[in-house]
């Protein structure tokens, strides 16, 4: 495999101050960080939220893996956390790099530049500077500062990060400011043009300051004064100040913001998200303050509404610029979108992963003028709204559409269909009406492929598979196959269970190469995500080598399919070398379902708190705010693994009530599967599923499944079955899951014939499916034979062995089954014996 990982990811470099200092959660849904932080000193800029500590227990796990590999411990009062190795803005001692650099004046009558002036290290501002800095108080720095700015001097990089590390280790973010603010100050009034690394480093602290304040009206100050030096927001500080934004809103609502921002503060919160990279929720971010402050009545100016337009046609974002246009339609009603030229190019080379690669049989161009463009160039921009339009405008006009431009409308509605449901059969009969008009075979036959194809991915989008079916039998017609995503589409509708789903995997991308269709990354992401299901991880890798020599190259998406597939099958050597080999990606666009893979694993899997929480904090550092998922798993690693820390799985779910992700049953069901399960608790267990029908949240499974589990694990099987009952009863239906825990159940309890009804109801992977069927997964085959050999029954487990083994499982999902059998066989059997009536068994661990 071409892998360019070269080394294991060992450690996740911290990014910054802000993150090192904040707890894990806080009362408004804002999860932050893993270090550990207590008894701060008070002074006059105490937050007024003041961060609180760890528990006791976690506070000496952290302690015990304080040190990463690279970085540095930093130790103040009661509290250790790790410094950055990243930056080294807050790793080594200020006397190692104290610079005070002079700038002075050149002669102009000389050809060359005089050097800068560095003062030397024995300067008596140099000794100040470092004997201020070494204080208890912080502020004893602004005397120099001034001395600075009067004698034409300037700090370095290092001291600099130096100066405002420590303000804010003295937990004061407010002189922390005053200091960012002056040291800025000796460049401008020196009329220096600031390095890049200078740059960065002004920026990285303004973002330290905000974060870790969490004061809105300090992240507004830090923003103007960024936008004073004429220094550019990094990202890090545009979430950090969106973040501060909405907790200031969660608490205060929008009546407390309107009486403290105005006009110009929300052109502040705009111009900051739309200095930011394209990422999937940008534009969900500025309609969100637009919308705010329309219903403030605080209107950004229709400048700045036409300049955020622009930042979207400047990254390619048309689908985003269309939702922001419409949104400011709302404030201005005369405010249109406008479609570039240049859409069509733009979209081929970067972020539509559709672009067919069909025989050159099946190309038609349009002619010069033809008013169809304008619909094709709408719909591969992202306008499918405006597509829509214009063919209504055509139709309305007796004006028949090319039979392409159909085919790009349903195609590019079949992408949005949770937001812009098409109606396909209507636009299939404009198609027909299209194609009859052609009167070249070639032609028509090459726009008959269009729409046939466009066709299969829309009815194989909203799982209509007996037209998919006949589309796919009318492109074989015409002598062709349908495209890569044509092929991907259908691969997606197949929903029979992993074992199918990699098999039909399998034969598709046979077929594929068999009529040799050139795949695009979509379909090989589809590929990889149904071997990965199906735990082929042999075929995963054997398809990822395929797509490298097709010199396709992998996307966020790929990384993430190819880490889960490794995590499934327990390959953590794998796993980290590709999440490393993810996040050095050129234009690395950061997203939540890789971190919640290694996540996941490390809690699940692994046991690894420190190491999952090290996923966590990188995930932050890059900007992502956790989903429902990582809330269940966070949840997890504090109430499930050793040192337990209930009190932060309990803190963490009542964090969520004041924040944008709420609490759900998942989030429920991993407390209750903790007090039930791993600490045999559950009259505890009954309080939280209570506690989840007081906020209105309607079990579906999850809660049922951790409280059966909880009743079984501690011999209770009669309420078991009274509590699954109940959930049939309210016409929720039951799950693989919930009945492998009713076959452990009623094995433990000696009932096998019982176990064995549960486990002959479910369907075998390759069986016919009806509506309400529960197929068996590896997992039930696994809980099966544990319940007869806990029952001393070895024959019949071996049967159910040999049965799994039939359905073509991997051996990577055989082999657990295996071993549980194999734990059971006498530890010593004599030379030549055969083990014979269970006799001597010795029951599993289970």
């Amino acid at each position: 495999m071409h892998l360019k990982t070269t080394a294991l990811l060992g450690n996740i470099a911290r990014q910054n101050v802000s993150k090192q200092l904040l707890p894990l959660s806080n009362s408004k849904n804002s999860v932050l960080t893993l270090s550990q932080r207590s008894a701060q000193p008070v002074s006059a800029n105490t937050p007024a939220n003041p961060v609180r500590s760890f528990s006791s227990s976690q506070a000496s796990n952290n302690n015990s893996n304080n040190t990463n590999q690279n970085g540095t411990t930093l130790v103040h009062g009661n509290s250790t956390f790790r410094g950055t190795n990243n930056t080294q803005r807050f790793k080594s001692s200020i006397a190692s790099s104290l610079n005070f650099q002079q700038q002075t004046t050149p002669n102009p009558k000389q050809h060359h530049k005089e050097p800068s002036l560095v003062v030397p290290r024995g300067s008596e501002l140099a000794k100040d500077a470092l004997a201020s800095i070494q204080g208890q108080d912080g502020r004893n720095l602004f005397p120099l500062l001034q001395q600075m700015l009067q004698r034409g001097q300037y700090a370095d990089s290092a001291l600099s990060s130096e100066i405002v590390g420590k303000l804010l280790v003295l937990n004061s973010p407010k002189d922390a400011e005053k200091a960012l603010s002056m040291l800025m100050d000796c460049h401008r009034n020196l009329g220096r043009v600031l390095s890049l690394n200078q740059k960065n480093t002004y920026t990285a602290l303004a973002k330290d300051i905000a974060n870790y304040s969490q004061d809105f009206a300090q992240s507004i100050s830090l923003a103007r004064l960024l936008q004073r030096h004429r220094l550019l927001a990094s990202a890090g500080f545009a979430d950090g100040t969106l973040r501060n934004y909405r907790l200031f809103k969660s608490t205060s609502g929008l009546a407390g913001i309107k009486e403290f921002i105005g006009s110009s503060d929300v052109e502040m919160l705009l111009s900051l998200q739309a200095s930011l990279e394209k990422t999937s929720s940008r534009y969900k971010q500025l309609i969100e303050i637009l919308l705010d402050s329309k219903e403030m009545n605080i209107v950004p100016s229709q400048k700045i509404c036409s300049e955020v337009s622009a930042s979207f046609t400047k990254l390619g974002d048309y689908a985003g610029q269309l939702a922001w246009d419409t949104a400011v339609q709302e404030i201005y009603p005369g405010f249109t979108p406008k479609i570039p030229n240049n859409a069509q190019s733009s979209n081929q080379s970067s972020n539509d992963q559709r672009r067919r690669a069909k025989n050159s049989n099946a190309q038609v161009m349009l002619r010069k003028g033809d008013p169809s463009e304008t619909i094709i160039r709408a719909c591969r921009s992202g306008y499918v709204a405006v597509a829509l339009e214009e063919l209504t405008k055509m139709t309305k006009q007796h004006q028949v559409p090319a039979p392409q431009a159909i085919a790009e409308i349903i195609y590019a509605c079949s992408k949005r269909e949770k937001k812009v449901p098409g109606n396909y059969q209507e636009l299939f009969h404009i198609a027909e009406l299209s194609l009859s008009a052609i009167k070249d075979k070639t032609h028509r036959r090459a726009a008959e492929y269009e729409v046939f194809n466009s066709m299969l991915i829309a009815n194989a989008t909203i799982g209509d598979m007996a037209s998919a079916k006949k589309n796919y039998d009318d492109i074989v017609k015409l002598g062709q196959f349908p495209d890569a995503s044509g092929y991907a589409a259908l691969l997606l509708a197949t929903t029979t269970g992993a074992v199918d789903e990699a098999l039909d995997a399998l034969k598709i991308l046979e077929e594929v190469k068999r009529h040799n269709i050139k795949p695009n990354i979509f379909f090989y992401n589809v590929v990889i995500g149904k071997l990965s299901r199906g735990r082929k991880i042999e075929r995963v890798l054997e398809v990822y080598e395929d797509m490298i020599t097709q010199k396709i190259r992998p996307n966020v998406i790929t990384y993430g399919t190819l880490i889960s597939a490794c995590t499934r099958v327990g390959n953590e050597d794998m796993a980290r070398s590709l999440f490393t080999e993810m996040v050095g990606l050129p234009g690395y666009h950061p997203r939540q379902g890789p971190h919640n893979a290694m996540i996941q694993f490390y809690v699940r899997q692994k046991k690894n708190r420190t190491t999952a929480l090290e996923y966590y904090e990188d995930m932050l550092q890059r900007g992502l705010l956790p989903t429902e998922h990582t809330y269940t798993i966070l949840i997890e690693a504090f109430a499930c693994i050793k040192p337990y820390n209930l009190s932060e799985a309990n803190r963490l779910l009542r964090s969520m009530k004041k924040g944008p992700v709420r609490a759900d049953e998942p989030q429920f069901g991993a407390l209750i599967h903790a007090y039930g399960v791993e600490h045999r608790d559950v009259a505890t267990a009954e309080k939280v599923f209570q506690e989840m029908l007081d906020e209105g949240i309607t079990p579906r499974g999850p809660a049922y499944q951790a409280l059966i589990e909880g009743y079984i694990t501690n011999g209770n099987l009669r309420r078991a079955i009274e509590l699954r009952d109940e959930l049939q009863s309210k016409g929720q239906p039951s799950n693989t899951y919930i009945e492998n825990t009713m076959i452990r159940g009623f094995g433990l309890a000696g009932d096998i014939k019982s176990a064995e009804a549960v486990f002959n109801s479910m369907m075998d992977p390759y069986s016919a499916k009806g509506p309400g069927v529960i197929v068996k997964e590896p997992s039930s085959y696994h809980s099966m034979v544990s319940a007869y050999l806990e029952n001393r029954m070895l024959d019949r487990a071996l049967e159910t062995l040999a049965v799994m083994k039939s359905q073509q499982y991997p051996e990577l999902v055989v082999k657990p089954v295996e071993e549980t059998i194999q734990a059971a066989l006498p530890s010593s059997p004599p030379p030549g014996s055969h083990v014979g009536n269970n006799a001597g068994l010795k029951v599993a661990s289970l």
